[in-house]
């Protein structure tokens, strides 16, 4: 750790005492310039943009928390200026660095379960919304909600398997505020192939995507080191666990992952494995979706 940032040199100091380091502290971005090489922005996502723009004009590469931005102009303003600087740009989508996640990438580009026909993916859980800094309780500042918070890391791998969609609709809560609850529905017209999503802050859903293809249902929960299952339809009574046949150790730490791969895309000037042309896809897909929301008929209020 070589500097920390923050507004409230207060809070740069607790964080510097809690972790036992002594870094450069400084309110200033412009003040780190020739002092660092990348930088994590890790701010409430309304000043992304902003905090992205200063690092990238002192030379700094920047990993930035998921989502890009607010919004797609906003985050198509940042690729461009790294893209003109030649500084590194990469996106927290860290569920990307799983290894059952970049398998299944592999198996999928290599026909291995048949032809995918349809999906459905979901993630909930109780506890809504941590108030710390409130800034996720405004669609505004947070660019909307549990679509943004929690749905977008699958958006994201979607994106990586399959591209972008032809079709979307949105069903969710929000009215005018960060919605608790959504149903996503997708569509790929020239690979035959349907999707849904259900995400939620107020109810408990299992983690995890299920896939059926023309030769049988994959099963792969949301956790690190979970195991990809496939039933085939002519054998529906046996449950196949694929995994590589090396026996090489794995680091499973997505985070720590990440941050060496930004690491290295700083140090060897490369693209990370998740830049900003990718986050910028994700950015446009989350738009399209609420481009097309609909009410979410709840049992506790009258659908309009």
């Amino acid at each position: 750790m070589a500097a920390l940032v923050d507004p409230v040199p207060q809070r740069a100091a607790e964080v510097a005492r809690a972790y036992g380091i002594s870094p450069r502290m400084t309110s200033r971005i412009a003040d780190l310039a020739g002092h660092v090489d990348g930088a994590v922005i890790a701010t409430p996502n309304h000043v992304h943009r902003s905090v992205a723009l200063d690092c990238i004009d002192a030379g700094i590469g920047v990993l930035i928390e998921k989502p890009l931005a607010t919004s797609y102009d906003e985050g198509r303003e940042i690729v461009e200026a790294a893209e003109r600087t030649g500084v590194a740009l990469a996106v927290g989508y860290c569920l990307r660095f799983r290894a059952d996640v970049v398998f299944l990438k592999e198996l999928l580009d290599a026909g291995y379960f048949g032809r995918p026909m349809r999906f459905v993916h979901q993630a909930g859980s109780l506890g809504g919304w941590a108030p710390l800094s409130a800034y996720n309780l405004d669609r505004k500042t947070a660019g909307g909600g549990v679509l943004v918070v929690t749905a977008s890391h699958f958006l994201d791998r979607m994106l990586f398997f399959w591209g972008f969609p032809d079709g979307v609709a949105l069903r969710d809560d929000g009215f005018d505020g960060p919605e608790a609850n959504c149903t996503t529905l997708f569509r790929y017209s020239d690979k035959d192939l349907t999707g849904m999503g259900r995400y939620s802050k107020t109810a408990p859903l299992p983690f995890g995507m299920v896939l059926e293809t023309d030769r049988g249902v994959v099963r792969v929960a949301d956790a690190e080191g979970a195991a990809i299952r496939f039933i085939e339809h002519r054998h529906p009574s046996l449950e196949q666990v694929v995994r590589p046949r090396s026996a090489a150790p794995v680091d499973d730490d997505v985070f720590r992952l990440q941050i060496r791969d930004f690491v290295g895309a700083c140090r060897e000037r490369r693209a990370p494995r998740v830049d900003g042309r990718q986050g910028l896809d994700s950015l446009r897909l989350i738009e399209a979706l609420y481009a097309h929301r609909q009410p979410l008929a709840e049992s506790w209020y009258e659908a309009p």
